[in-house]
């Protein structure tokens, strides 16, 4: 009887992990499970319970169990606070509004994970991520978008180094989440009807993750005043790492009509408010490290997104220098935002990503 392979399996205990397991199980490998602790509770700062500490290890031990496969428990707080918690509050301290599962997924879990997997004599790795990675004719794997619109994680991806692809399966990226539950539910899974969770190694009960970064790092606040668009002050605030383009909510003061942020000076902490939306609209992003993954052809349709939650639009490549890149919108975008992602797709394919900044 043929050995069966071996493969290391991100394991939260959550659905979509668990469900990768038992695929890979019918598949015909023998999976065995990873969990990062990332974070350690903090008596005075406590997580949410899954926020990618102990209690989610706990809860991913559980889940091996009942899969029938072990399981090991990594600690990468130190990484974790270092790579992505400093990295963030440093885009915040700057005005930015950072993207950490980027930051985790290029600089952590990934790497990491392939890491320990080529020690323990494993060639590949797995996750429950929405995204595929198909090898074209020339043996290059190339990253898709997941074929469910609604989970595709493909633009948390892009920073993941492309020399790691062949290593990495992505079992839930050709499915639906709706599939992913039934499946759930036909194996009898207890979290079958868990409800979604985004996000949750970034979050706490007092509700602004900015904010606990700045007290954990004694880091500098820029307060300072929020104006409309005719310089009248409406009203202060504590500091910039609180708000981010484009926000409407928990801005304290109300003046009888809808507005956003359309602008943050961060020398000065002057926050610009305003009721009309195409002052939040921008006509191009910028890059200033940008990576292509593939060379988009000339005349290639090019479309970028620069939000998650924010459908990719057309788009057209005006600068192209190094790690500098520009690119202009087929029609103005809402709130383009430094320090989040500004990622490019040829269709479905991710072809390059980068961190957006102001255009230099």
């Amino acid at each position: 009887m043929a050995t069966r392979p071996r493969i290391l399996v991100g394991l939260s205990g959550g659905l979509d992990s668990t469900v990768t397991v038992r695929l890979l199980q019918e598949q015909g490998y023998a999976p065995e499970g990873i969990t990062l602790v990332l974070q350690a509770n903090d008596p005075d700062h406590p997580l949410p319970a899954e926020a990618c500490g102990y209690d989610t290890a706990v809860k991913a031990a559980a889940a091996a169990a009942d899969l029938g496969i072990p399981l090991r428990v990594i600690d990468a707080r130190d990484r974790f606070t270092q790579s992505v918690l400093h990295a963030c509050w440093d885009v915040f301290e700057a005005g930015g509004t950072p993207n950490p599962c980027v930051f985790c997924n290029a600089r952590i879990r990934f790497g990491m994970m392939v890491a320990l997997a080529r020690e323990e004599g494993i060639d590949q790795i797995a996750t429950g991520h929405y995204a595929r990675l198909v090898p074209g004719p020339d043996g290059r794997f190339r990253l898709l978008r997941g074929i469910d619109p609604d989970k595709d994680q493909s633009y948390f991806l892009h920073g993941v180094d492309p020399a790691l692809y062949p290593h990495i399966l992505f079992p839930l990226g050709g499915m639906r989440k709706r599939e992913v539950r039934e499946r759930a539910r036909q194996w009898g899974f207890k979290n079958a009807e868990a409800p979604e969770s985004q996000d949750v190694c970034f979050a706490g009960p007092d509700g602004h993750f900015a904010e606990q970064l700045r007290q954990r790092f004694g880091g500098r606040a820029t307060p300072g005043v929020f104006v409309d668009e005719t310089g009248k002050v409406l009203g202060t605030h504590s500091g910039i790492h609180r708000y981010t383009l484009g926000q409407r909510k928990g801005l304290g003061f109300a003046t009888g009509q809808r507005v956003k942020i359309c602008r943050i000076d961060t020398a000065t902490g002057t926050i610009t408010v305003s009721p009309d939306p195409d002052d939040t609209l921008a006509p191009s992003a910028h890059s200033d490290d940008f990576r292509w993954i593939a060379s988009p052809q000339s005349g290639t349709p090019l479309l970028a997104q620069v939000r998650y939650r924010q459908k990719a639009v057309p788009a057209t490549l005006t600068r192209s220098e190094g790690p500098h890149v520009t690119v202009t919108f087929a029609e103005p975008v809402f709130s383009v935002t430094p320090g989040q992602s500004l990622v490019l797709y040829a269709a479905d394919e991710v072809i390059g990503g980068g961190t957006i900044s102001l255009e230099g």
